[in-house]
């Protein structure tokens, strides 16, 4: 037999990515930021042509001190400004008790409601009809946006050739390519969902499927599965959501009813699109099944009361307007929501160099200390008109980096590399789009501190073994919660400065 007969798999590696920026004249400062500091500069010339020294040094003093708070970062890229300002803005709504909700006869809501809290109140939830059945989608009012979301069963890595990983990669990663082609597309997002199995739901596949004539030995191994299986198990849950802006090309706005039936025609190419990539069944979410999936995400032990009522065959009718918490609570680093305490953390560095298809096992592996995990990957497809002059811009700033300095640095030479690669991939039909991540950890709402200190510690160990940075969203615990929910929220929209001005400083 010759060594052709018998290939050796070489596992394949990704990685090539780049951080956007703007770097602009003055080192440490971007495009913005430079051009904020020379009109400072200028604006304290005429001053000091007319003799007028105090007022041209206190401009000349500011104009330094806006430098100094904007260009001195962290390792996660956070600046002295950036946390000034979430400080000011944790400060004004803990003032302002915007940092607490209470639902019910008490709370907000009309006629004693239990709406959802924060930037999710105004959200509604429409019903949709297609040729894969009925299907909700999730109207936010502010974004001016529509949310379908798919509920995908993917088949792992067990007994799958590494070649057939390679082709769901692969595949995916077409998919991702072709996002950038669908019309409206603001983002979409990829949520894993850990959590430790209910012995009861094992027990309701068996006994809805058993046979009345079954034997008697049958019948004991299938009691005894049902008794010792679910201890220590564990079940995962993936959702894939897509958020369409409701502005057409020319600039107008269309109404709810011609949005349903556009999300209606794209969701059998969707769906068809997520198969061919290893997820597996892929169904559109109900809303009976969003509103399900909403209140156990708020109240993580009303989850056993769900599957119990599916065992006794009980319907729970679920209203939108009734799926919230009866009582949030924000603090710096944590988020209270009914039976659960949650803490978020955001990605602030991606992974340096090379890695291999598995880099995430790890940490969307469940964990039995955690009530619920949820790991969500946020992509903004970059339109395909758009690629050609942001690649070409990126490529002249690497070329531009590296031919200014003396000496040019290591990493200015990896970033010219890198470019120039995308440059290549690009012009080859690959795609182009921005991405982050979101972990957030639920745990029960009597866990003391050193419980916490201790899942805070494993999800950034579990950071380190994907080779990301992660940061615990420092003041806005409520708002990441919710975005890491598949529901379609955008936090750009939401910022204090416009993010289209925040990322050119």
């Amino acid at each position: 037999m010759s060594a052709h007969d018998n290939p050796i798999h070489k596992p394949r590696t990704y990685g090539n990515w780049i951080e956007p920026r703007t770097p602009g004249i003055i080192p440490g400062l971007g495009l913005l930021g430079s051009a904020l500091v020379f009109a400072g500069i200028f604006l304290a010339l005429p001053f000091m042509m007319l003799n007028l020294y105090v007022p041209a040094i206190t401009i000349f003093l500011l104009t330094c001190a806006f430098a100094y708070l904007i260009s001195r970062k962290d390792v996660h890229g956070k600046s002295i400004a950036t946390k000034i300002i979430v400080k000011c803005g944790w400060w004004m709504a803990t003032w302002k008790r915007e940092h607490m909700f209470r639902g019910g006869i008490l709370g907000y809501g009309p006629e004693g409601s239990m709406i959802l809290p924060g930037l999710l109140a105004r959200t509604q939830l429409l019903h949709a009809t297609s040729a894969n059945g009925d299907f909700g989608v999730i109207y936010c009012p502010r974004q001016h946006t529509y949310t379908l979301v798919i509920r995908t069963s993917p088949n792992g890595e067990d007994l799958v050739d590494p070649g057939q990983m390679d082709r769901w990669v692969a595949e995916w990663a077409q998919s991702k390519a072709d996002m950038a082609d669908e019309q409206g597309l603001l983002q979409y997002t990829v949520t894993v969902e850990t959590s430790p199995a209910n012995p009861l739901q094992l027990r309701q596949e068996v006994t809805g499927h058993a046979d009345v004539n079954e034997p008697d030995f049958a019948a004991s191994v299938m009691t005894s599965i049902v008794d010792t299986y679910p201890q220590g198990s564990s079940q995962a849950n993936a959702y894939v959501a897509y958020t369409y802006s409701d502005r057409r090309a020319g600039g107008r706005r269309r109404g709810k009813d011609v949005m349903l039936t556009e999300l209606s025609s794209r969701l059998p190419y969707l769906i068809h699109k997520l198969q061919a990539t290893g997820a597996g069944a892929c169904t559109p979410m109900s809303p009976a099944e969003l509103c399900r999936y909403v209140r156990i995400a708020y109240d993580p032990e009303q989850a056993q009361q769900f599957d119990l009522a599916d065992m006794q065959g009980i319907d729970v009718d679920l209203a939108w307007r009734n799926c919230g918490p009866m009582a949030t609570q924000a603090s710096w680093d944590s988020y209270r929501h009914d039976s659960g305490i949650s803490e978020t953390w955001e990605m602030t560095m991606t992974p340096k160099g090379v890695v291999q298809a598995t880099i995430l096992k790890r940490l969307l592996a469940a964990q039995q200390d955690l009530m619920r995990k949820r790991v969500t990957w946020i992509f903004r497809p970059i339109p395909a008109e758009r690629k050609p002059d942001i690649v070409d811009r990126d490529v002249n700033q690497a070329d531009y980096a590296i031919n200014s300095a003396k000496k040019a640095k290591a990493r200015d030479r990896r970033r010219a590399r890198a470019v120039n690669q995308t440059a290549e991939e690009e012009s080859s039909g690959a795609g182009l789009e921005n991405f982050s991540c979101l972990v957030t950890v639920t745990l029960n709402g009597h866990a003391q501190g050193e419980d916490r200190a201790d899942v805070a510690s494993a999800i950034e160990n579990l950071g380190a073994t994907a080779r990301l940075r992660l940061r615990p969203v420092y003041g806005s615990q409520d708002s990441a919660f919710a975005a890491a929910l598949p529901l379609g929220l955008s936090l750009r929209q939401y910022q204090a400065v416009p993010a289209k001005y925040s990322d050119m400083l």
